[in-house]
């Protein structure tokens, strides 16, 4: 991949200095209003977190901004009176209601949050990385919370019925009348109403903005992306080129959709993302891509021309954001010491111990070449990824070429070097990915002594900490470690494929592959991720063992009900179906279930014990 691509979608997080309070703190004229619905009660299994952490880690803000919390509140939905934040409405778009509590005073959903605000009034509702990383598994009566698990929520569907909901109560009199009763409280008054219309008005139209940029083709199906994908990397592309830069025009489709990575490993490994595009490389490394990750999620980045004054020292653009540093070095700290769940914990039938022990040779010689065993005891350390080149793995080649080959106008950018302090010179236009790593630099410079304090605490037993303390007085050291961060090259790990492979056993495609390569990582907890490959088209582990041409080409997904045999949630129940194949029978780019056919030319027991030792991870 090129040096300058550093981040990852949601799974960026960063550090936090050891002498920053990583306390939650509400406003003290915060209201709290009761929860609407019935919220489920679930069981926890041991991740290595107290639940202190649990629900900092649920609700710590990152500097996102969706809308007004208060408005979030009490925004009805689009065809109803019931309230859009109603634990019925949020749990049947696949996010998880909780209760009203002193981090949570309006009952939301893991992962919506209030942003740091001394006053509610000005409070935004937005994500933090919960919403994401967060999954629920329904088994026997029982219902688990997995922290760090991918979602298996429709960001896609959220946002479009959150701009209908808005939509309907600007238009509608009765219904706004209730909205805006409830927002304004005692403030209310014909006046006061009268600029919340107009308020909303603004807010929604910007929202169906961004709905635009982001949309898929037209000859796409509407239902592409839905239950538990989203194309997060084209959305930091466009939350740069579009949106960084005020040119709504200069966008690339969002046709990559992918599944929410696990969180637990993830401050461990030395890349992060599917395309091994975001090193995590000390302090430097997730400092710029983590900021990137907060960009693509209602960040409000803004690259504009400096003042007449700024441009006479030599700055000619200046960066803006809403980015809450403390929040995100916070939400690190808990990564940190995540761990995966383990098997044994719930009330799952019992591992086959005997299958599981004549699968684990069979594991290590047909799957650790990519996915090397790690113990639990051993989950704290440090890793390097396998990355398999896409003409060996033979998956969907979309989500790699598509950060790869995605273009824009660099706009007010063009002259000026790509990573502000080196690099080449903008031309016309730039790898997509360049304009939010410039402006991710960009905020980084704007305050290097505050976001590199920030960021100390990565080093073990505080020796990196020492070192960087002493380098924080120094502006130009830290000028230069930033910029000269690169992509470390440790090559791609060759595979030899199994001779019993046949051709059309793999993605076709007339795409230039050249480089890009796919992630490996050990697969400890794999049995809480499903659904399988990195754009969630295996619904199974079982199925992901079968030859690739007998995998399923059509299964339902947002089911919570877990399949214990096959491992992964029930296919023949669940919100939206996906499909392989598009309507005239031709595999969809971006949905290819091919690929990866490592172990399926064993026999079914054989493939049955290497799925029961992965329950054992």
């Amino acid at each position: 991949m090129k040096k300058y691509i550093f981040f990852a979608s949601c799974v960026g997080l960063f550090f936090i200095a050891c002498n920053v309070s990583t306390a939650l703190v509400m406003p003290k004229d915060v209201k709290y209003v009761k929860e609407v619905g019935e919220v489920p009660e679930r069981l926890s299994l041991e991740q290595n977190w107290p639940d202190s952490i649990k629900e900092k880690f649920w609700f710590t803000p990152q500097g996102a901004e969706v809308l007004p919390y208060a408005w979030f509140t009490w925004l009805e939905q689009a065809d109803s009176e019931e309230l859009f934040r109603s634990a019925e409405h949020m749990s049947d778009l696949g996010y998880l209601p909780m209760k009203t509590s002193k981090f949570n005073p309006s009952g939301l959903p893991i992962g919506f949050v209030m942003t740091r605000q001394n006053s509610a009034e000005g409070a935004m509702v937005g994500f933090t990385c919960a919403a994401c990383h967060t999954n629920q598994l329904d088994y026997d009566g029982n219902k688990y919370l997995i922290d760090g698990a991918p979602t298996l929520a429709n960001f896609v569907g959220f946002f479009e019925e959150l701009i209908l909901a808005m939509n309907a109560t600007h238009r509608d009199d009765k219904k706004f009348q209730r909205f805006a009763q409830n927002v304004l409280g005692s403030n209310y008054s014909v006046q006061s109403a009268k600029k919340l219309r107009s308020d909303l008005l603004q807010q929604a139209t910007a929202s169906g903005q961004r709905q635009i940029v982001n949309a898929l083709p037209e000859h796409y199906p509407k239902d592409f992306t839905s239950y538990g994908r989203l194309d997060a990397f084209t959305n930091i592309e466009n939350a740069g080129t579009a949106f960084g830069l005020n040119m709504l025009s200069n966008r690339n489709a969002a046709i990559a959709p992918v599944s929410y990575p696990f969180l637990w490993g993830t401050h461990q490994s030395d890349v992060v993302q599917w395309n091994c595009s975001a090193p995590n490389t000390p302090v430097v490394g997730p400092l710029v891509r983590n900021t990137g990750q907060v960009v693509g999620v209602f960040g409000g980045l803004e690259i504009e021309r400096a003042g007449w004054l700024a441009r006479l020292l030599g700055k000619k653009i200046k960066y803006s954001s809403t980015i809450d540093f403390h929040g995100l070095g916070a939400l690190e700290l808990y990564v940190k010491n995540l761990r995966s769940p383990r098997w044994e914990d719930a009330n799952f039938p019992a591992i086959n111990l005997d299958l599981a022990a004549a699968g684990e040779p069979l594991f290590k010689r047909e799957c650790a070449r990519c996915h090397q065993v790690i113990k639990p005891a051993d989950e704290g350390k440090k890793y390097v990824s396998a990355r398999t080149p896409l003409d060996s793995l033979g998956t969907d080649p979309i989500t790699a070429w598509a950060a790869e080959h995605h273009m824009g106008a660099t706009g007010i950018l063009k002259g000026t070097k790509a990573e502000i302090l080196v690099g080449e010179r903008f031309r016309d236009s730039a790898q997509s990915i360049q304009i939010p790593v410039n402006g991710v630099v960009g905020l980084v410079l704007k305050n290097p002594v505050k976001a590199l304090s920030a960021a100390a605490i990565t080093g073990e037993k505080g020796t990196e900490t020492k070192s960087w303390r002493k380098q924080v007085k120094h502006h130009e050291d830290i000028r230069d470690s930033i910029v000269e961060h690169r992509f470390d090259q440790h090559g791609f790990m060759e595979l030899q494929l199994v001779d019993t492979a046949e051709p059309d056993d793999f993605t076709q495609t007339d795409k230039n592959l050249d480089g890009l390569v796919y992630k490996g990582r050990p697969l400890n907890g794999i049995w809480a991720t499903a659904p399988y490959l990195h754009n969630g088209s295996v619904p199974t582990l079982w199925d992901l063992m079968t030859p690739p041409k007998q995998r399923p080409t059509e299964f339902w997904v947002g089911s919570r009900e877990f399949d214990p045999v096959k491992v992964g949630f029930r296919t023949d129940e669940g919100k939206n179906l996906f499909r392989v194949n598009d309507k005239n029978g031709r595999v969809m780019e971006g949905n290819s279930n091919l690929g990866h056919n490592f172990g399926t030319h064993l026999t079914e027991r054989e493939r049955r014990a290497i799925v029961e030792y992965m329950k054992t991870l």
